[in-house]
């Protein structure tokens, strides 16, 4: 017997598909990388120095490409249970809320990274928390180039 798939389980799988192509398009953070919308705009550039540092872990609460990805593929396993189209909808629905639950989980997991809280005196005497991924350490007593632009507030050593 030739299984067959439905016009909306073909749609799904495809959405499945694109959200998973687009968790990795994530942005990591860093000073290192800049989004789309940064391109061709003017950041202000600010002067201070690392006052102190502590190592953190930049964790979103939730994931949302990771619920809805965990969702469509629990729905399509679990409307594959069952003989009927009652038991067919119960273990869609069913296989759908513990998708959607192990997926934000497994999302979440997927966009943890590593980073620092670094505490600025700016060269006006202001005092600021600045957090940033891990891909530069800025050690205590560093003068840094603070910049304001479209992607937040970034860190950089002076003169880098």
């Amino acid at each position: 017997m030739t299984k067959t798939f439905s016009p909306s389980k073909i749609a799904a799988g495809t959405f499945a598909a694109l959200t998973l192509a687009l968790a990795g398009c994530a942005n990591n953070y860093g000073t290192s990388s800049a989004s789309p919308a940064a391109v061709g705009q003017a950041s202000s550039v600010y002067h201070g120095t690392v006052t102190s540092v502590r190592q953190i872990t930049i964790q979103s609460d939730r994931s949302l490409i990771g619920t809805a990805t965990g969702a469509v593929l629990g729905g399509l396993a679990g409307s594959e249970l069952g003989g009927g189209d009652k038991a067919q909808t119960a273990g869609a629905i069913g296989g759908a809320v513990l998708g959607g639950l192990a997926g934000n989980e497994a999302g979440k997991a997927v966009g943890k990274k590593q980073g620092y809280a670094y505490i600025v005196r700016f060269s006006n005497g202001e005092v600021k928390e600045i957090i940033q991924g891990a891909d530069v350490y800025i050690a205590p007593g560093t003068p840094v180039d603070i910049i304001a632009g479209a992607d937040g507030w970034k860190l950089v050593p002076a003169g880098y």
